[in-house]
This record gives structure tokens, sequence and C-alpha cells, in this order.
């Protein structure tokens, strides 16, 4: 099987809330993916031993031996899927568990064979760029909406090959703040939409993660968000007739008056003005 045959078979998705302690090793009998939320401890594979924490990824191919430990396993918070990296087999359409050592039937296993870019477990500290995503793919799993398994198949397909990319610390940086950018498209209007409520969700001090928006995007973290305000109020202008006040508040601006001052000064126009240029342009 080849990379460009990847056509991921999703037959189980869920977010949990809690872990049962593994007493012995695990073995999954189709590819595995964990996406830790919250939680902290320890992951064994392959003979290696990984400290487990917040945003870790972690992909397991068929027949991986693993063994997760916790801390405190009823603060434990994480995604799950269970999947083929082919559809051949999704007459096989629950899931198929894990087993010990002792009960492992390899004749359980679907049989095909993986690219070779996925044969080996990947083990990612810092899969933030992937929290989406998976969070997507499990929403759209559970659902159950039209066409949602080749949506979520879609969706998971992405990033198990964003995964490949390696992601070292600077394409994990530009990948942040991505992530961040689709963030703030999602959020501007909520007028409570602030550094530091951003940054407390990506887990960052809003200092470096201003820092790094700029070196990825030419921005600061402010500079973005209000050029996206502006670019939605503009936006709003022309192809509405909503008030001018109703602009600035759908554009998340807590004040009219601020919005008025900040559209003047980047702008040279008031929102008004700017309203009836524009559309008498036919734009």
């Amino acid at each position: 099987m080849q990379l460009f045959e990847v056509n991921p078979f999703i037959r189980y998705a869920r977010m949990h809330a809690y872990f049962q302690p593994m007493k012995k090793d695990s073995i999954c009998y189709d590819c595995r993916f964990f996406y830790i939320l919250r939680g902290e401890g320890s992951f064994s594979c392959g003979g290696e031993s990984f400290t487990v924490g917040e945003n870790m990824l972690i992909y397991l191919p068929p027949g991986t031996k693993y063994r997760f430990t916790f801390t405190d396993y009823d603060t434990v918070n994480f995604y799950v899927l269970n999947f083929d990296l082919t559809d051949r087999y999704y007459s096989l359409s629950k899931s198929l568990g894990t087993a010990t050592e002792a009960d492992y039937q390899p004749e359980k296993k679907p049989s095909y064979q993986l690219p070779a870019e996925f044969t080996e477990p990947i083990i990612q500290p810092d899969g933030l760029y992937a929290r989406n995503a998976v969070g997507k793919c499990i929403e759209l799993f559970l659902k159950k909406d039209t066409y949602y398994a080749h949506r979520a198949s879609a969706v998971l397909k992405e990033v198990l090959f964003e995964i490949l990319q390696g992601h070292d610390e600077e394409d994990g940086g530009y990948a942040l703040c991505r992530s961040v950018s689709e963030y703030i498209r999602e959020q501007f209007a909520e007028t409570a939409l602030t550094n530091e409520e951003i940054a407390e969700r990506f887990h960052y001090h809003p200092y470096h993660l201003s820092r790094l928006m700029k070196q990825y995007t030419g921005k600061t973290l402010h500079a973005y968000l209000m050029e996206y305000r502006l670019h939605m109020a503009k936006n709003y202008l022309i192809t509405t007739n909503l008030s001018i006040t109703q602009v600035a508040e759908r554009a998340g601006f807590a004040s009219y008056s601020y919005f008025i001052k900040i559209f003047r000064e980047r702008t040279g126009l008031s929102p008004a003005r700017y309203r009836q240029t524009h559309r008498s342009m036919g734009l």
C-alpha cells in the first residue's frame, strides 16, 4: 500500500473523561490514535517510555503493544480513534478493541500492508496543531450527518499527513499560529476575546504567543485580531443593511466610539462614508 492509497476508515471515535488503569500491556488490532487533552503520567511502547502531558499525540499501527500509566486517572481527558488506513474492511464497523499478550488473536487484525511511513508508532509531545481537527473528526463521527464517514475520513487523512511532516520546533510554531488564526476567525465576534483569553486557550503566555504570531504572520496577536475584525466590519458595511452600531457589535467591538476611532485611523473614512463610497463603486 502506498501513501496515495491511504483512505482512513474510522470504526470508533470518542472523547474519554476517564481512563481505566492498565495492569498489563494492551495490543491494538487496528490503528490507534490518542490525543491527550488533560492528564499526566507515562506511556510505554516498543521498549521505550515517554512522559505523558497535555497535547501529546500518539499514533499506533495494528499489533502494537503499549501501556498508559497516569498519576490521577479521574482527571484524565483524551481523544481516541480506532481506524484502518484503508476502507477495505468497512464491513467491520465496530471497534475491534484490544487484547493482552496472553489472549491476542492475530487473525482478528485486518490484513493489509501499511505504507512504510505508518508501520511504526509515532509519538509527538506537542501535537497542538492537530487538536481542533481531531475534535472535528470525532464530532462528525458522533453526529452521523449525511456523508459523515467520508468527511471524518478526509479530516483524519489530513491529520495523518501533517503528522508525517515531523513538525520540528519551527513547523510547530507555524502550525500553532495557523490554529490561532482559525480560532480568531471563529470567535472574533466575541467582545471578550483578548490576547489573554486566546493565550490561555492555547496554553501559552500572551507575550510568547504574540511574538510567534509576529514571526509567522508579520502581525502581533492584537494586530491580527484587530485587522480581522475590521475586515469583517467592512464586509458587513458593504453587504448588509446593519446599522453602524450593529456592525460594531457583530465585528466584536465592545465600544461603538472605539470602533469609529479605529475605523477612521485605519481607512481614513468613517464607517458610514466607507459604506457609501464602496457601494457606489458596485463592490
